[in-house]
């Protein structure tokens, strides 16, 4: 089978060793993190440093910080006809935008998603060779949905997978269990409450850092189209669920995992906060 080049990003993750250790204490198997929403995401979003290192919490930036955990106060058919007055279908979206979101292992009792987690693909990896100065740039291939490349076993497992250029692609629906990460793998349980978002991002290697590593990523890590259709991502599934999610990165989901994963990288939570802002105080100020 033969999937879009921004889909060859993510192979089939190597069996979960058992974990040593976690950036952020768990409350039930079945419930997630322990504390209230914005004392989760404030851990979960610590941010990510190099060989997947993490630096310490600090205090969620303005919009992120007065919503998370909070009633939505947009309704789905204001967040629908937005999308069509922007030519967005709402599949690029994430899927219809009154559908309910997924739920913990696909059971109807089972609690709905909580967290909206933030990847960055690490590919393609550049090695030592300098990352092209055309990447945000439409001609670059891996910004082309259409541009398709031999994808390895397993494929891609994000829900949302957005481009340089701010265009999305939709692999799952949010409203369909599905694990991205090496927490989920270990804890099946857990499959349904994270919902996954790929941002694309290519890599190089750190020299003397050992064969093949993608451990360096651009600065800036990601373009200000990224950010905004990050936030709509956001918003929409948020507007699904009734409350405001709970953001995590892929990485402290991963801490404590052989191989865990080290992004994203490079990402700046007040830049999301500044798009997230601006697109509710448009969608708030529409009514259905």
């Amino acid at each position: 089978m033969r999937l879009p080049a921004l889909l060859f990003l993510l192979a089939l993750a190597a069996p979960a060793a058992a974990q040593q250790q976690a950036a952020c204490p768990y409350a039930a198997w079945k419930s997630g993190f322990k504390g209230d929403a914005r004392a989760q995401a404030t851990c979960l979003l610590r941010p990510v440093k190099l060989y997947a290192r993490l630096g310490a919490s600090a205090p969620l930036p303005g919009f992120l910080d007065s919503h998370v955990g909070r009633r939505t106060d947009i309704a789905p058919a204001t967040v629908r006809a937005w999308l069509a007055q922007q030519g967005i279908a709402e599949a690029d979206a994430g899927g219809a935008v009154d559908a309910p979101l997924s739920r913990a292992t696909g059971r109807l009792a089972a609690p709905a998603a909580r967290y909206f987690v933030i990847h960055d693909t690490s590919y393609p990896n550049f090695l030592l060779e300098p990352i092209p100065a055309h990447i945000n740039e439409a001609g670059w291939e891996f910004n082309d949905f259409k541009v398709r490349h031999p994808a390895p076993g397993g494929g891609p497992k994000g829900h949302v997978y957005v481009n340089r250029l701010g265009d999305s692609v939709q692999v799952r629906d949010f409203g369909t269990p599905g694990y991205a990460s090496k927490l989920e793998k270990d804890k099946p349980s857990l499959t349904g409450l994270f919902l996954h978002v790929e941002l694309v991002q290519p890599r190089n290697s750190v020299p003397g850092g050992g064969k093949g590593n993608d451990g360096l990523a651009p600065e800036p890590g990601f373009t200000p189209a990224q950010y905004d259709r990050l936030a709509l991502l956001y918003v929409a599934a948020s507007v699904r669920k009734g409350t405001w999610l709970i953001p995590a990165f892929h990485a402290v989901l991963d801490t404590g995992y052989a191989n865990g994963h080290d992004d994203p990288q490079n990402f700046s939570l007040s830049a999301w906060s500044q798009a997230l802002e601006h697109l509710h105080g448009t969608l708030a100020g529409r009514t259905p």
